[in-house]
Parts: C-alpha cells; structure tokens; sequence
C-alpha cells in the first residue's frame, strides 16, 4: 500500500519528489504512462514559473522547461537510444556555444566516436543508428 500511495504523490506532487526531470524518466517504479503525466505536470509548471518571471516576478529559481522537454523526448526512445540520444543532446548544446577551435575539433570527435560505437554495437537498436546522421549534419 505505500507504494500505491508514494506513486499517487508522485504523479499528484511531482516537484516535492523529483529535483530534476530526468529523475521521473528514470524512476523504474513508474508506468511510462504516469512518466508522461507527470513530465506534462512539470512543463505546466515550467511554463507557468516562465511566464512569471518575464512579468517580473520570479522568484530567482532555475527554469527547468527544457529540462522537461528533454526528458519527455527520451520516453519515446527505446532504451539504448535513451543514451544515445542524451549524450547527442549535449553535444548539440554545447555546438551552439561560442568556443575556440579546440572546443570544436572535440566536439566533432566526440561524436565520430559514438557513431563508431552505433555502428560496432550488435544490441543498438534502429532508432539510435537514425539519430546519429542527423547529429552528424548539425555539427557540419
């Protein structure tokens, strides 16, 4: 019964369970179902603390919306692309940042060798093979 009961505070009160919102992807107790509504609960709330803080009164926390979009993008994937994907996400946020050319020739081998590890893995599903090309051409 307090499983039951720590789920429904979990999917009822998110932000008094979860500090981040890859914690909720994480979390093995959970249906992906109940992941879903309450990564939807975050973003609700993400938006909502956004749209204060634009009208001048935020309270001076962190936005987590894009941390939120992310971790609802990593439930679609099957689970081997989750790691992939997470690691091209970052390089992807990391591109868009002014860095010197050292920065840049890293960034570039760093994916060259997860593409390497896509291609050599028996066990990588399609789905992580299809996202790889693509980050391959943003950082073109």
């Amino acid at each position: 019964m307090a499983d039951k009961n720590q789920v429904k505070g979990k999917t009822s009160r998110p932000s008094a369970y979860f500090e981040e919102p890859r914690d909720v992807v994480a979390d093995a107790a959970l249906s992906p179902h109940q992941k879903d509504a309450i990564l939807k609960t975050l973003e609700q709330d993400a938006r909502q603390m956004s749209d204060a803080s634009s009208e001048g009164m935020g309270g001076g926390e962190r936005n987590k919306l894009h941390d939120v979009l992310t971790a609802a993008d990593t439930l679609s994937l099957q689970p081997v692309a989750n790691a992939y994907e997470t690691v091209l996400v970052d390089l992807r946020s990391r591109q868009g940042h002014e860095g010197d050319a050292v920065q840049l020739r890293l960034l570039k081998q760093a994916l060259a060798a997860l593409e390497a590890l896509v291609r050599t893995s028996a066990r990588t599903s399609e789905a992580a093979r299809d996202v790889v090309p693509v980050a391959a051409q943003n950082l073109a």
